[in-house]
């Protein structure tokens, strides 16, 4: 439940954003000041979807799910990275309606400054969601965090684009400003979906912790101990890390044992939340290095066990 009350906050702040938005664009009939508002509505379904992610997550491994819950926080981000996009795409084309339509709009005070009230209180949650997910390493959180961040810089630029509109008596800066927002959403929508594809990809641990990996298993590299088949994946907020090590045939399993524990050890205090999995292998052995590929080659068996 901890990390659900964030959820619970971003859902609640949503429903306050999108009521002032709404109230901004009824005072100043501004197009622009409209397709911020449906970015919010997205707002609102991301903060549910998050909600759902997190509470399915933290659910402990199963019969069914040995390795845990944790890729439910992709299905979250790429799902707000979808309604992203289709936000994006009702803003072009109601942005494209108004340029071939244009009306004049009022700049009132309160319009404007009920958009930019908006912008502080996205601004102040988007970054106590950022710490919380760098706290956590959640990336469902994350993907909320940035898609609030976006907002905030789509309600700024809303904002000046209805002042301009209003003062300069030009109509059609208006909904040119909402297009502009609405090509950067779709960036935005395709970063959620890039990032929730690599993680269902089983993408590999970020440049900085691969790093540290091969950092660690560098100290006990020495002329009797080597490794390969080192390969690394994140899922959720954890992270798996596997490899093959390989010592002299002639030790005997405890020594070759206390070898592999103590690397484990190094690396669960190097990089927090990462399960490790090795595998031990006599270096003399020509059928130890069958497998240093993903597909190991199929060989028939030389030895009788």
């Amino acid at each position: 439940m901890h990390l659900r009350r964030y959820a619970w906050i971003s859902l609640l702040v949503a429903f306050i954003v999108i009521f002032l938005k709404i109230a901004a664009y009824v005072v100043t009939n501004s197009v622009s000041l409209l397709s911020d508002a449906l970015e919010s509505v997205v707002n609102i379904l991301g903060a549910s979807a998050t909600m759902w992610a997190l509470a399915v997550s933290q659910q402990p491994p199963d019969d069914d799910h040995a390795h845990g819950h944790d890729k439910a926080e992709y299905f979250s981000s790429g799902f707000e990275g979808a309604l992203v996009l289709i936000a994006a795409i009702v803003i072009i084309v109601t942005s494209i309606q108004r340029l071939m339509d244009p009306i004049q709009i009022d700049a009132t005070g309160i319009g404007i400054g009920l958009a930019l009230g908006t912008s502080v209180i996205n601004f102040v949650l988007a970054r106590w969601l950022l710490r919380a997910a760098k706290i956590h390493d959640s990336i469902a959180l994350e993907a909320d965090a940035h898609h609030i961040m976006s907002d905030v810089i789509t309600s700024i630029v809303v904002s000046v684009g209805v002042v301009l509109a209003a003062t300069t008596s030009i109509p059609w800066i208006d909904p040119l400003f909402a297009l502009l927002v609405g090509f950067n959403i779709i960036r935005t929508g395709w970063d959620l979906l890039k990032r929730s594809a690599d993680g269902l990809l089983d993408a590999s641990l970020l440049p900085h912790d691969h790093e540290q990996v091969h950092a660690v298993i560098a100290r006990y590299k020495s002329d009797t101990v080597d490794f390969h088949a080192v390969r690394t994946r994140r899922s959720g907020s954890r992270k798996f890390v596997t490899f093959h090590v390989l010592v002299p045939g002639d030790w005997s399993v405890q020594r070759g044992h206390e070898v592999l524990e103590a690397i484990e050890i190094d690396l669960t205090h190097a990089i927090p939340n990462i399960h490790v999995t090795t595998h031990l292998e006599p270096n003399d052995d020509p059928s130890s290095f069958h497998d240093i590929d993903l597909h190991r080659p199929i060989t028939q068996p030389n030895r009788t066990v």
